[in-house]
């Protein structure tokens, strides 16, 4: 993979220490998972620093490590003013051996699910490399990076950002040629300070690619992104809804478990899961694949499924009680929290509907209103129980009442609080949905349930 005079070029770094022909084969800024030959990383943060597991990472067969300051150790060191920045040019350094197309997703929303849907078309065609989960921040980046080999064809990335300038850094760290916006919305707020600030966040992909000559595929039914887009130097494709998008999704349905529709008139995609939010992300998948020249006749009777992503609109049918149990818990912004409710919808039809929400964070001074919105919408969408946990779901609930006062409503501050009230509202043959923001720990819920209801579970 490298060695150690080539990483020390490649950073910027001093060699200390050197051992004659001494070669790493990966990289790791985890002592517990690191691998005997590989390049260890120490970072810092407020409460941890690699740098004390030198160490431990040498005894179990680490080649050489990067550090931020002189450390009397007998062992391979390349000494650097910042570890985490030489990892990135590393990492960049290492892309360019690579001369393969390499696709990056961004977005409010929709950002891994678009990024598995493209590797799942892309795998029918070509060996190709899918970033893992979603490891698409300022380390994770650089780590998925690593992970390619020549046996690669093409390379399909997410890059996300919780404040401006961040995916500058990861489209110039990760050299996309191809890069798919999947939306704009109100997330992450509290780093972006508006939805402006988001814009300009996600268009940093697009500057990129502006100055590169790329291709930019973007959500056509967002005037606002689009016109933003137009006018640039690289080659725009959208997809949508709208007549005007290069790729039309039209006679969209979902029934029976399986999400149909058509594709400019011509291809129909007939996907066995669920969540009619979902056929946007494959449209994205089908754009993209359009603009390669795949055949999409071929694609749309060869891809049967979506995929399926951990805690992310899971839905599993328990033995115990008959329930319906969709588990989107990872995490919630305005826009997914109303897709989630009204895929809920569609699948539960006429059983007893529950939702527990938990706060949706990051959202800023327009927190409690966006909150205010969410129990709004619920207020229309015929929800039999509403349980909400966290001090920002109050003022969806409140907002609930007053529009609805006979809507069933609890609220609790803990997650254990709710659960132990979950157990004895749940009737058998009722449907229920579990969305929050990650920190909200609603993933907890499920698990509480099958534990309590002693179940076994079947996904579907």
């Amino acid at each position: 993979m490298f060695t150690l005079e080539e990483i020390s070029a490649a950073v910027g770094g001093k060699l200390i220490d050197p051992s004659t022909g001494q070669t790493i084969t990966g990289v790791s800024c985890d002592s517990r998972t690191l691998k005997k030959g590989d390049l260890f990383v120490p970072l810092k943060g407020e409460h941890f620093d690699g740098h004390t597991f030198l160490e431990d990472v040498f005894q179990k067969g680490a080649s050489a490590a990067l550090v931020d300051r002189p450390i009397k150790i007998s062992h391979p060191l390349i000494l650097v003013q910042d570890t985490l920045k030489a990892l990135q040019q590393l990492a960049s350094y290492y892309k360019k051996r690579f001369q393969i197309p390499t696709i990056a997703v961004t977005g409010s929303a929709g950002k891994t699910t678009t990024k598995e849907c493209i590797g799942m078309a892309f795998s029918k065609f070509f060996k190709v490399r899918v970033s893992l989960g979603n490891w698409n921040n300022h380390l994770g980046v650089p780590l998925n990076l690593f992970q390619l080999n020549s046996s690669d064809q093409f390379m399909v990335l997410e890059l996300g950002a919780n404040h401006i300038g961040e995916i500058k850094v990861l489209s110039e760290m990760a050299q996309p040629s191809v890069g798919v916006i999947t939306g704009i919305y109100p997330v992450h707020l509290e780093g972006f300070g508006s939805l402006e600030g988001i814009y300009k966040a996600k268009l940093e992909l697009a500057d990129y690619l502006d100055h590169e000559g790329g291709t930019v595929i973007a959500n056509g039914d967002d005037p606002i992104l689009v016109k933003r887009l137009q006018n640039r130097h690289f080659h725009l494709i959208t997809f949508g809804t709208t007549r005007e998008c290069d790729y039309q999704m039209s006679n969209l349905s979902v029934e029976d478990g399986t999400v149909q529709f058509n594709v400019n008139q011509k291809y129909h995609f007939n996907l066995k899961g669920y969540g009619s939010f979902n056929a946007r992300n494959v449209l994205a998948a089908i754009a993209t694949a359009g603009f390669f020249d795949l055949n999409l006749q071929s694609l749309s009777e060869s891809w049967k499924e979506l995929p399926k992503i951990n805690n992310r609109f899971k839905i599993e049918h328990w033995q115990s009680h008959h329930l319906l149990v969709v588990d989107d818990s990872y995490n919630a912004n305005p826009k997914s929290f109303e897709q989630a409710i009204e895929s809920f919808k569609e699948i539960a039809r006429d059983r007893r509907k529950i939702i527990v929400i938990g706060d949706m964070l990051e959202l800023g001074e327009q927190a409690c209103a966006y909150h205010e919105n969410l129990g709004r919408f619920i207020a229309h969408q015929k929800i039999d129980v509403v349980i909400a946990i966290g001090p920002l779901s109050r003022y969806a609930i409140e907002t609930l009442s007053r529009i609805d006062s006979h809507a069933i409503v609890y609220h609790f501050e803990k997650v254990e609080m709710a659960c132990s009230s979950l157990i004895s509202l749940l009737k058998e043959d009722d449907s229920l949905l579990i969305k929050g923001s990650h920190s909200m720990e609603l993933y907890k819920v499920k698990p509480y349930l099958e534990e309590r209801f002693n179940t076994t579970s079947a996904s579907v």
